[in-house]
This record gives C-alpha cells, sequence and structure tokens, in this order.
C-alpha cells in the first residue's frame, strides 16, 4: 500500500517534484530495509551506577589512576547482582562504570565463550553426530592446515566436543580455530545477531596471519563413525559483509611490522569485536537461560549446559585429556577476578565460570562467580588498557604490573561486598555444584 501510495503520487506531480519525492521513497526504502535486515549498532547509554562507584572506592590507592580516567585505559566495568525469591529464581540488578558500547577494545579470547557455544547449538541440528564424533578437517587451502588426530584426546582424534575443553581450560587458540571453520564465518555472525548481540562481529581467526579471504574460507570436515563418514561439510566461503559498528578503532602511536617500527596508530577496523554489555549478556543468559525469551533462546539441551558449566569452571589440575603442567598452567591461569595475581591453589568453596581474554595490551574477563560455603554468587565482567609505551605488537604492556593486579582487587573488592550485602532468601547453589 505505501509503495503504491508512493507510485500514484509521484505521477501526479512535475518532473522536478517527481524527482525529488522518488529520492524520498528510495531513502525510506534503504531505513526500513536496514531495520529489518541488518543488526542494530550499539546506541545504548549506561550511566555510572552509585554503587559500583563506592566499591570501587575500596580498590587499592595505586588504581586511582584507572577510575579517575577510565577513557585512557579503555576501562569499562559491569557488575550484577542476584536476587532469589523464595523459590529460587533469580531477578538480576546490573551496575556499570564507564561502559560505551560503541567504543572498540580487543576482545581477544572473550569470545571463545559464543563460539563454543553454537558449536554445540550447531550439532544439535545434524541428527548423525554429537560432541564426542571424531572427525578429520582436510586441507584446500594451502595456509590453512588440516587435521586427522588429536594425541591430547583420549582416542586420539579430534572432536567437537574435545576442543571446547581446550578452548575453556587453557584457552586454546587452535581449538577456536577448528570451532570457527566447523561453524563458518556467516553462521556465527548471523546466529550472534539473531540472539540479539548486534555489535559483534567475528572476522578471523587467533593467532595466524591471514588475509580477509582466507578467513572468510573454512576447510571441509567430515565426520565419522568407525570408518564410515556420517556427516560431510564442504568448504565454505563466508558472503556476508562485516560493517564497523563502533569508533576510536585506531590505537597507539606506533606498531611493530615485520620488525619494523611503523609510526602509526594500528588499525583494528577488521579485528573481532563484541561490546562488554554483549558479553556479560550473553553470560547471563548461559547461566539463567529461564529468564530469556523463548524467540532468542539457545538451542541447547541441559546435557549441554551441564557440560559447558563444567568446562567454562575447570581448573587445569583437574583435566586429566590433556593433563596440563601446574606450574605453567596454575589454577588462576585463566582466572583473573580474584586469583590473577596469585598462583595459589583456588578453594574448593569457589568456583568461577568465565571466560578471559588477553592479547594487544587489553585484559577481560567475563565471570558468574560462586561461592558455596557463604552462598552468594555474582556476575562480573571488565575490560582494561594497559600499554604505557603506545606501541602495539611489541609484547610491552602492563598485564603483570598492572592490569591482572586490577582484575584480582576488582573482584576482591565486589566480592567482599557481595559478603555483607543483605539477602532476603540465601540462593540454593547446588545446580553449580558439578564433579570434575
Amino acid at each position: 500500500n505505501i509503495i503504491m501510495a508512493y507510485i500514484s503520487e509521484v505521477f501526479l506531480k512535475p518532473t522536478v517534484t517527481k524527482i525529488s519525492t522518488v529520492l524520498v521513497f528510495l531513502i525510506s526504502v534503504s531505513v526500513f530495509y536496514s531495520s529489518f535486515f541488518m543488526p542494530n549498532h550499539p546506541k545504548e547509554k549506561y550511566p555510572d551506577s552509585e554503587l559500583i562507584a563506592s566499591i570501587l572506592d575500596n580498590l587499592d590507592d595505586r588504581y586511582g589512576p584507572v577510575i579517575k580516567n577510565p577513557e585512557q585505559f579503555r576501562c569499562q566495568i559491569i557488575y550484577t547482582m542476584i536476587e532469589r525469591d523464595d523459590k529460587n529464581n533469580p531477578t538480576i540488578l546490573t551496575h556499570s562504570f564507564a561502559v560505551k558500547p560503541d567504543t572498540y577494545f580487543y576482545p581477544a579470547s572473550t569470545i571463545k565463550l559464543p563460539i563454543g557455544v553454537l558449536a554445540l547449538e550447531k550439532l544439535n541440528q545434524i541428527e548423525a553426530i554429537d560432541r564426542d564424533t571424531p572427525l578429520i578437517i582436510f586441507t584446500e587451502e594451502n595456509a590453512l592446515n588440516g587435521v586427522s588426530s588429536d594425541t591430547t584426546s583420549v582416542n586420539g582424534k579430534p572432536s567437537v566436543g574435545h576442543y571446547i575443553h581446550k578452548l575453556f581450560v587453557v584457552s586454546d587458540n587452535d581449538s577456536f580455530n577448528r570451532l570457527y571453520e566447523f561453524l563458518g564465518r556467516d553462521h556465527i555472525n548471523q546466529r550472534l545477531w539473531d540472539l540479539g548481540y548486534s555489535s559483534a562481529r567475528i572476522r578471523h581467526r587467533l593467532s595466524i596471519d591471514l588475509s580477509e579471504e582466507q578467513n572468510r574460507y573454512t576447510n571441509p570436515f567430515k565426520f565419522y563413525n568407525g570408518r564410515k563418514i556420517v556427516y560431510n561439510q564442504p568448504s565454505q566461503l563466508a558472503k556476508l559483509d562485516l560493517d564497523v559498528p563502533y569508533k576510536k578503532y585506531f590505537l597507539g602511536k606506533s606498531h611493530i611490522k615485520e620488525n619494523n617500527v611503523i609510526k602509526k596508530p594500528l588499525n583494528f577496523s577488521e579485528k573481532n569485536f563484541m561490546n562488554l554489555m554483549d558479553q556479560h549478556r550473553f553470560l547471563i543468559q548461559l547461566i539463567f537461560p529461564e529468564n530469556v525469551d523463548s524467540n532468542q533462546g539457545l538451542n541447547l539441551t541441559k546435557a549441554d549446559y551441564d557440560f559447558l558449566l563444567k568446562k567454562m569452571s575447570i581448573l587445569p589440575r583437574e583435566s586429566h585429556h590433556p593433563e596440563y603442567d601446574t606450574d605453567h598452567y596454575y589454577d588462576s591461569y585463566c582466572k583473573f577476578f580474584l586469583y590473577g595475581d596469585k598462583k595459589e591453589k583456588i578453594s574448593d568453596d569457589i568456583r568461577i565460570f568465565n571466560k578471559v581474554g588477553l592479547a594487544y595490551g587489553f585484559l577481560l574477563d567475563n565471570a558468574y562467580i560462586v561461592d558455596f560455603k557463604n552462598n552468594i554468587e555474582f556476575f562480573l565482567s571488565t575490560v582494561i588498557y594497559g600499554n604505557e609505551n603506545e606501541t602495539l605488537n611489541d609484547n610491552t604492556y602492563e598485564y603483570n604490573t598492572l592490569t591482572i593486579p586490577f582484575l584480582a582487587d576488582l573482584g576482591r573488592v565486589v566480592y567482599n561486598y557481595e559478603l555483607q550485602r543483605k539477602r532476603e532468601y540465601e540462593p540454593d547453589l547446588n545446580r553449580f555444584r558439578l564433579n570434575y
């Protein structure tokens, strides 16, 4: 009807007016199309919470510069309190500090969480295979090596489930890359948009220097039952063009490239991105799926959720396939909140369901933290950037002197607040007591 009305109106007007009317019509169609078929860019504003500001007052004084000038450190903090009713149903209340959804930061390994989840979702769409089905990835593109064995698994064969295990326990990059290939870039982004995470732009594999075209491409997969092929996935080429829904993506004053110093900022516009609030919301959806609108729910079974919870919270010393050297992979290797600045054993009373990220001077953690002894639970997500010399790719970042200690101290002050906070009903946390 709208189109017919425009056409009728155009033919009743003089030529110049016809042209202007047609232009208005085309612009309207463009806006209509964009609103229905393209992901919405993050426009939300999150004013700083007075509560979180008061909690941050308890941080060590050496972090004063971060709190006074969060933009310099690209620091953002999101804290979600949880209240239970008499039937243990959760209600959440989120507080934020310096959150800027459209300002770029490099998400590093935190994007591995949604990729692990989406991989389990995809398995549920394919009747013949599950997370333990052995697979072979074949090589069609020379720069992208295939794989036919995995000596770290129980049976010496690769599988989606084993990749997810390694992805969480020690944040294994190769595991992420294999799951990226299994899903395909178009599926990853479209599914995240459909779930409501409009800021997501997953563009590339990790720790491999590949071109844009190579990152669009994925090798073919074959899944086996014995020697029989039960599922064949041909190679894929992503066709979605990913725009740039963020700003301030030129970082630093110089960067290293092929051992040369380039005295220009590094352009991150073709790097991965998912803003902190979307990452935080994704974690909450995973922990409390019953609180999500069914139209945007994850296609996961209870067994899938149990599997993910276990893998998100398992410590390297609790892994048997593979076994990890605990001198290098200590308890807090991938647990920055509360314990990141220590290498001591984490108490069995505490479980942290999370995913961390560390790269280019950015440090992140998205966590659901549970204390079984004191019956407390909360969500905490943070990103901070430490790069005093403003040079990228020189491996000189303030992880050990600033950013990791900051996240550990932040986790402790929020935890201490939760310890003294009054609750009408204590949570029943048995859902999160798992066998490792």
